[in-house]
């Protein structure tokens, strides 16, 4: 069991502080941000394991399910639906037959989501009897096998996050990524804000998923061309540039590498069809890539653009990708962001400026 007490996340989030300061000594200007200890991850997927002829949440630990009986970091209104929903569960054949893994999401306002996969196809009986836990719960519900999806409610719930005292919306829908610790994010969304350069012109975002950033960026520089691969996420992102009337955002669903290719004119694509790309003004790139980092080719053809944001949920990738940025680009600042506390995983952040041109 992991202690979770607040003094041993101090001790743990100042050995992360320790870690990143020794990677970077040459970096003077670093901020760092930490989470609340406890009730911070908003969204949780578990397995099931059977004991003493009952259900129970499990997760995998070194290749072995683990009962899972608390789980003090989730939001207190995951916690609060967990031992109701899984008593629902164990109370219905109908329920728990062939269920393999269940999803909770929920907001800040209290709003929840909960997605029950299965290995069998859901009948009539199956929604009646979720749409009365549903009622219960008060959260919605969907039902997910192969090739089906039942939806009660909604398949989606409302997050407001804010940045500079600014405050907007986005609908964080169902299997669509999205950033788990809120409070988190609210300080990455602050960071990357305040430090915007060259506003007047516009940016390139990559990976943009369902709009975190696209929709205060938006709302800082002239223009903003975003792209996303994943088709979910770029019909949700559509959906919070609606929500947010972002009316100076331009969208694409490339990968990163095709963007770069098309904005360079290497190659075109009829996705980008209705978008005139000589009229965008490019200065900044906004990047949020994979674990992996930035591939071989993003990291060559970004190395003209004055301005780099960069976002990083991989540390070793975030180091080498550093490294190579710095042969043309400056380090201004860096940020540490403690997305999950009482883990090894670190999230980092760096601003950098294109060096004078000899």
């Amino acid at each position: 069991m992991i202690p979770y007490s607040r003094e041993n996340y101090k001790t743990d989030f100042e050995l992360k502080k320790d870690k990143f300061e020794k990677e970077f000594t040459d970096i003077a200007d670093i901020n760092y941000y930490s989470s609340p200890h406890v009730s911070y991850r908003y969204r949780a997927e578990f397995s099931l394991l059977k004991l003493d002829k009952q259900l129970a949440f499990s997760m995998t630990q070194n290749d072995n399910k683990v009962p899972i009986h608390s789980f003090p970091i989730a939001s207190n209104r995951i916690q609060e639906l967990m031992p109701q929903l899984l008593t629902f569960i164990n109370k219905y054949s109908l329920l728990s037959d062939k269920l393999f893994q269940v999803e909770f999401q929920s907001a800040r306002s209290g709003e929840a989501m909960i997605t029950l996969v299965y290995h069998k196809k859901l009948d009539e009986n199956w929604y009646a009897l979720a749409t009365t836990i549903s009622q219960e719960l008060n959260a919605y519900i969907i039902g997910r096998s192969k090739k089906q999806r039942l939806i009660i409610g909604k398949n989606f719930i409302v997050e407001n996050y804010t940045y500079q005292q600014n405050e907007f919306s986005l609908r964080l829908y169902e299997q669509c990524f999205c950033q788990t610790n809120p409070f988190i994010c609210d300080d990455m969304l602050d960071w990357v804000t305040k430090n915007c350069v060259d506003i007047n012109q516009d940016i390139l975002e990559l990976h943009c998923g369902l709009g975190t950033f696209t929709i205060p960026l938006s709302k800082i520089y002239n223009k903003l061309l975003a792209t996303e691969n994943s088709r979910p996420s770029f019909e949700a992102l559509k959906e919070n540039i609606n929500l947010n009337e972002g009316t100076n955002i331009s969208i694409a669903r490339l990968s990163g590498k095709e963007a770069i290719e098309a904005i360079k004119k290497i190659r075109t694509y009829r996705r980008l069809s209705s978008i005139n790309l000589d009229e965008f003004k490019i200065k900044t790139v906004f990047l949020d890539p994979p674990r992996a980092g930035l591939d071989e080719f993003t990291r060559k053809n970004i190395k003209n653009i004055d301005n780099i944001i960069y976002l990083s949920c991989g540390f070793d990738s975030f180091k080498e990708d550093l490294q190579i940025l710095k042969r043309t680009h400056e380090i201004k600042n860096l940020a540490l962001f403690d997305q999950f506390p009482h883990t090894d995983h670190i999230e980092s952040g760096a601003i950098l400026k294109r060096k004078a041109q000899d």
